[in-house]
């Protein structure tokens, strides 16, 4: 006798044979004959009867279906069997909405969940696709009883319930002071230690992009200017050595000279070691501008996977107050304000 149903979300009620009787009679009503109160109650009891303690809704709907086909009054059945599949086209109507939302590049919560995907592309239309069909996927088979009520009450949320059957790894900060002196494998290929700030600029980025293609959520640096301060440091003792070069000159008795701040000046009235000194730091300001001009533009253009995604990155600033390091921040904000091409607003890094 059967005693509980199970839902078609997962949660399990318990048998109610007046839900039976209802669609028995509804079905019955469409018909010429109308409805006879004898024979639904007869299937009805029939059902409930001979079925297991537990089953599913579809499995209760397909008893219905035999009983009536077996039944004088196989014409309700027909009825019945019309009347599940309009159900179904129902239930349906909300994902053909989405995906015709998809489609057609409208502008809505759907295609403008997360600022580093564009959906407007093939490539991104088929992320949407997968993610969205997923979702369902996860709420009918993998999620507990428990859970989807808690969620359902508003206790618990799901981000990216897209990545859950992944099992990945989601939002995580990236150790780049290792990276930068150790380099590291990104599974095609493998970068050295960085020695000037162009490299660790571009290895900043690279250990962001190479860890979103494993994964979901945001990538993180803690500390961006503490990490890339001591290759300032590094591009100026270059460009210092540089000069030494070019005028003849020994300036080894200013390689451990301290640096009070990296501020771009003029050389006019500058003469010897102080004009030395003043064109390193110029040309080394230059150097660190680029260098995050270049890594503001990588963030917001290169795609690192399907559907058009730019890494969702953040970064911290001030965590280090060196000369070094306010250079480093100093130069990021003055790229960030020029914004990425013909003055677009940069998105990443947050």
């Amino acid at each position: 006798m059967i005693q509980t149903v199970v839902k078609r979300d997962g949660r399990i009620v318990g048998f109610n044979v007046e839900k039976i009787v209802a669609a028995i009679r509804k079905a019955m009503l469409q018909t010429e004959k109308g409805e006879d109160e004898q024979l639904i109650r007869k299937i009805a009891d029939r059902i409930s009867c001979k079925g297991p303690e537990q089953m599913s809704v579809e499995e209760l709907q397909d008893w219905v279906e035999v009983e009536l086909m077996k039944s004088p009054r196989k014409e309700v059945a027909k009825k019945y069997i019309a009347y599940r599949d309009q159900r179904s086209i129902a239930r349906k109507a909300k994902t053909r909405e989405m995906f015709l939302s998809i489609i057609e590049t409208k502008s809505n919560d759907v295609t403008r969940e997360n600022a580093n995907m564009n959906a407007d592309t093939p490539a991104g239309m088929m992320m949407k696709f997968a993610s969205e069909s997923t979702k369902p996927f996860v709420d009918d088979y993998l999620l507990t009883p428990e859970v989807k009520d808690a969620v359902r009450q508003g206790y618990l949320h799901i981000h990216d319930k897209d990545y859950y059957p992944t099992k990945s790894l989601t939002c995580v900060q990236h150790p780049l002071d290792k990276i930068l002196s150790h380099g590291f494998n990104a599974g095609h290929g493998e970068s050295r230690p960085a020695k000037r700030i162009e490299t660790a600029s571009m290895l900043a980025c690279i250990s962001l992009e190479t860890a979103q293609n494993e994964m979901h959520g945001g990538q993180a640096i803690p500390a961006f200017d503490f990490y890339l301060a001591p290759f300032v440091r590094r591009s100026y003792l270059e460009e210092l050595k540089v000069i030494e070069e070019v005028q003849g000159m020994d300036y080894s008795d200013l390689y451990d000279k301290e640096i009070t701040d990296y501020i771009t000046k003029d050389l006019d009235g500058l003469q010897g070691k102080e004009r030395a000194i003043q064109h390193a730091i110029n040309r080394t300001v230059s150097r660190v501008h680029q260098s995050m001009e270049a890594f503001i533009h990588n963030m917001n253009t290169i795609h690192f996977r399907g559907g058009n995604q730019v890494v969702f990155s953040s970064i911290n600033y001030g965590t280090d107050t060196s000369a070094e390091g306010r250079c480093i921040i100093r130069e990021l904000l003055r790229s960030t304000d020029e914004g990425v091409g013909n003055g677009v607003t940069a998105i990443f890094p947050i």
